[in-house]
């Protein structure tokens, strides 16, 4: 795998951040029949409210991932008194599944471990990814109609 590196997110990303979101949230719409003019407003939308929803998070580092130095991703990681929270974590779709999120959760678990903190996230139920997390050794603490929450525990 090349090198994967992080660096703060800066205000000069944010054309790449708004197509990153649209790649990880389109399909859902697509599936309802929208048009993709349609579909791109709607997440522009709703990505500038997720971006207003982060800010109330004081302690939340906002990082991009970059693979041999090109943004491929985002991680966003709030470490609280009680627990690291994995806010969100999402790859362009071409890096999907070569090993990079593992990679990544592997590293929060790494950092959870000497402080003897919890990892917490909350994925969607028909995410792929909720193999992937129970193979690094997250449960299933709790589930709406469309999340589970997880957490991994130092052992």
């Amino acid at each position: 795998m090349e090198s994967i590196t992080l660096r703060p997110v800066a205000e000069t990303d944010e054309d790449f951040l708004i197509e990153l979101y649209k790649s990880s949230r389109g399909d859902d719409l697509r599936g309802l029949g929208w048009d993709e003019d349609r579909i791109s407003e709607f997440l522009e939308m709703q990505y500038v409210a997720q971006r207003n929803l982060q800010t109330d998070h004081e302690h939340t580092s906002d990082q991009l991932v970059l693979m041999s130095g090109k943004p491929i991703g985002r991680l966003s990681v709030e470490t609280r008194a009680d627990e690291i929270r994995c806010v969100d974590l999402v790859l362009l779709a071409d890096y999907r599944n070569q090993g990079v999120g593992t990679l990544l959760i592997q590293q929060l678990q790494e950092q959870a471990r000497p402080a003897n903190l919890p990892l917490r996230l909350q994925v969607i139920r028909f995410n792929r990814a909720v193999n992937l997390l129970e193979r690094l050794g997250f449960r299933r603490t709790s589930e709406t109609g469309t999340h589970f929450q997880m957490e991994w525990l130092p052992g």
